[in-house]
């Protein structure tokens, strides 16, 4: 075999270095939720070194996306889904995942146990082709649109850069939550160089159940949910969201005298005159309604 002399050096491999993430405890990312995402209850579900937190809102979509906690006609056969959010070491080495948002994952030839993202006659499905677009258009305006509709933060931790993939999840309808083999093997590929958080929800059982990275370490989820009490007294006065009137509903105030004059036993006048000169509408109510007597008052 010839051997090639004076043949120029091969470049040299580029050097990685390893991704560095802020450092944030469980107890600390509790503590900013708390101070800005508004009143809400935690569950939790599992035990593990780890911790994966949901955060309010998007506790609320894979909510609404999976039918948690009845059987519906999608959530029946198993979907998919992405979160977006947020990586945080502890100071030991245990990761902490926040998750931000949600994002379906359309598939197709789906069953109990399966759900693929070829078409029916085995091409690609056109579905998956938006979930990028979805994910770039969702990371350029979150910070724009960081408040909900009780003006509570929805992502208080974007300050430490914006959302990433950070999570790989899927349904078990009404299986239990486990790690099937290809659940493992596609966990290893996805999780393969971040603390990806792979999850499985059981939204039939109100069951979920969580690993970080490719070893699949288990995490704990903490759901972030908040209660219809704590948003109803944390959404704004009516008054404080209304246009103001800029006409007087005349109409309806005849209506509802008149209403009031058909009664039984109510008498009274009702009257209404407009002003030509100074167009403007007086009304008159002179209105007595029967009260009830003494021995039906509770």
């Amino acid at each position: 075999m010839e051997v090639k002399k004076n043949c120029p050096p091969l470049p040299p491999r580029p050097i990685t270095q390893a991704r560095t993430y802020p450092v944030l405890s469980a107890v600390e990312i509790a503590a900013v939720i708390e101070k800005n995402c508004g009143r809400f209850q935690a569950e939790r579900y599992g035990k593990g070194r780890h911790h994966v937190f949901f955060l309010p809102e998007a506790a609320e979509e894979l909510t609404m996306m999976v039918s948690y906690g009845r059987r519906s006609p999608m959530n029946h056969l198993e979907q998919k889904y992405i979160g977006l959010g947020h990586f945080f070491l502890e100071k030991d080495g245990r990761v902490n995942v926040v998750v931000s948002h949600f994002l379906q994952v359309h598939t197709m030839n789906r069953t109990r146990s399966s759900a693929s993202g070829l078409g029916p006659n085995g091409e690609n499905n056109p579905g998956l082709d938006f979930l990028e677009y979805y994910r770039d258009e969702y990371l350029r305006d979150e910070k724009r649109f960081n408040r909900d509709a009780q003006g509570c933060v929805v992502d208080p931790f974007l300050e430490y850069g914006p959302s990433e993939y950070c999570l790989e999840g899927h349904t078990h309808p009404d299986l239990g939550v486990f790690w099937s083999g290809t659940d493992r093997s596609s966990g290893e590929a996805r999780a393969a160089k971040a603390p990806v958080c792979i999850f499985v929800c059981d939204p039939i059982r109100r069951q979920m159940l969580a690993s970080i990275g490719k070893n699949f370490e288990n995490a704990q989820v903490i759901v972030c949910r908040r209660t219809e009490k704590a948003a109803a007294k944390e959404a704004p006065h009516p008054a404080e969201t209304e246009p103001p009137m800029t006409e007087f509903p005349v109409d309806a105030l005849m209506e509802l005298a008149s209403r009031c004059l058909r009664m039984d036993g109510a008498k009274g006048a009702v009257r209404c005159v407009t002003g030509k000169l100074r167009r403007c509408t007086k009304v008159r109510v002179a209105l007595t309604i029967p009260g009830k007597p003494k021995g039906e008052e509770s």
